[in-house]
């Protein structure tokens, strides 16, 4: 949005006062700061949200049983054209072995499907959540770890359980909360050519549900999307995103994107992200 006013450079607003103060004093520096006010002397070098640096961001993926290849470059270029952000793409598990693993990022985004890890891998990406750090979970992310010992702990993060999905195939999502900022934009009546619906054991109480799609094989509800809080830190989630046929969709990268804001709490109320985060923030 334009101002009102023009906007002062501080070079030529300190060679002003020089200037006056040379030819009259400390009284033509009172003077000169009366004529500059509603020149714009409060709006010197404000600050540009395209100044604002990206957040950096650990795309933690692999594992098999889907195509991360594919997935991965597609799902960070396509919300780095969304959001003011960068990826570290990582294929394996082995930075999260070092407890600080999660200190240069600003958000955590998983999106894979290990069976099993070695318990210190899970307890340090339990930790960076629980410490704060905000985590976006990804399909088959939350049915990630089945055979480690720890497993319980990772659902707890993820706000939900879940085992199994229906066979591959189309259905139609239902939207829970359309004044969330997050699905505000998101379509009424959404339909995905193909996709894994997983099944809803059970999920948590405090957890804010947003999308849900009625089973069309059994008729049984589930929830896809939700958001929780896992103790300091924002988790953002959904099971949607099995291959290409749901994430080429500008709808499911949008709600990516909105959730990615969201737990980075870089999203305001009307869905839109906050000032410098859009990627048409973004320095040049």
């Amino acid at each position: 949005m334009a101002l009102p006013f023009p906007v002062i450079s501080s070079r030529y607003l300190f060679a002003a006062v020089r200037s006056a103060l040379n030819r009259f004093g400390f009284r033509g520096v009172g003077l000169l700061c009366i004529l500059l006010t509603p020149l714009g002397l409060n709006a010197v070098d404000r600050p540009s949200p395209a100044n604002k640096p990206a957040l950096r961001a650990l795309f933690l993926t692999g594992g098999g049983y889907h195509d991360y290849e594919r997935l991965a470059p597609h799902l960070t270029n396509s919300l780095s054209q969304r959001v003011n952000v960068t990826f570290d793409v990582i294929s394996s598990l082995d930075r999260l072995h070092d407890p600080k693993f999660a200190d240069p990022y600003d958000v955590l985004v998983y999106d894979l499907c290990f069976d099993e890890a070695p318990n210190d891998v899970l307890d340090n990406a339990l930790q960076a959540t629980r410490k704060g750090k905000p985590t976006v979970m990804i399909h088959c992310s939350v049915h990630a770890f089945r055979k480690s010992p720890k497993i319980r702990e990772w659902e707890t993060c993820c706000g939900s359980r879940s085992k199994v999905h229906d066979a591959f195939g189309p259905f139609r999502v239902i939207k829970l909360d359309p004044a969330s900022p997050i699905t505000r934009s998101f379509p009424e009546d959404w339909k995905t050519p193909g996709d894994e619906l997983y099944q809803t054991i059970s999920i948590d109480p405090k957890s804010h549900q947003l999308l849900k799609v009625k089973s069309p094989q059994d008729g049984r509800e589930h929830i896809v999307c939700w958001t929780y809080q896992f103790g300091e830190g924002r988790v953002f989630a959904t099971t949607l995103g099995h291959d290409m046929k749901t994430s080429a969709s500008p709808d499911y990268l949008r709600l990516l994107a909105n959730g990615l804001l969201w737990a980075c709490e870089k999203l305001d109320p009307d869905g839109k992200p906050s000032a410098g985060y859009s990627a048409l923030d973004r320095k040049p």
